[in-house]
């Protein structure tokens, strides 16, 4: 085994057989389903839309853009071409609360999205950055800590989202039928 996937592994092992008090189990497989946050999403969306100006259009037409090309390019393609395992195929049922998916691990989708959707959130609200980066390395940590992905299989997915992010707005705002709503936006 080479360093780098040893450091991976090893790091994986750290936090997987790390104490998890019941309650950080359920803080965990809560922010890990995005099921959890619909009705949240769902309102926030039907706001921007009436309440927040172009700015607000642009944040909504840019995060469904976001997640429609990074949820595919990571679970679909991605994932087919490194083909890694999950760590957790190995691991024994008992420090696995939402068990073992069949799916490739690398890159880690919830991260390679969320990722996707707070770079989106911050360039085009700078003042949320450090709340959607809170919430997005949250969200990350917890597929490592459910033992569903490796360390670098989400830290690659926080890469591959940033860049898919900094993409997506930069196309979006530079299209002239779509670059107004964009105009009031710092870093578009």
């Amino acid at each position: 085994m080479n360093g780098l996937a040893s450091l991976d592994l090893s790091l994986y092992h750290r936090i997987l057989y790390a104490p998890h008090p019941p309650w950080l189990n359920a803080v965990f497989i809560f922010v890990t389903r995005p099921e959890n946050f619909a009705v949240g999403l769902v309102v926030a969306v039907f706001f921007l839309l009436l309440w927040g100006g172009g700015r607000g259009r642009a944040l909504v037409l840019s995060a469904g853009v976001g997640v429609a090309l990074s949820d595919p390019l990571a679970s679909r393609l991605l994932k087919s071409l490194f083909h890694r395992i999950r760590p957790c195929h190995g691991e024994a049922p008992a420090h696995l609360p939402l068990g073992c998916s069949d799916s490739y691990s690398f890159p880690s989708s919830h991260a390679v999205n969320i990722f996707c959707e707070a770079t989106i959130i911050s360039l085009i609200y700078p003042r949320a950055t450090p709340y959607a980066a809170v919430f997005a390395a949250i969200v990350g940590y917890s597929r490592i800590y459910l033992g569903v992905h490796y360390p670098f299989d989400v830290m690659g997915g926080a890469v591959i989202g940033v860049a898919t992010g900094i993409v997506v707005v930069r196309t979006l705002s530079r299209i002239p039928v779509l670059a107004p709503l964009f105009s009031g936006s710092p870093r578009a």
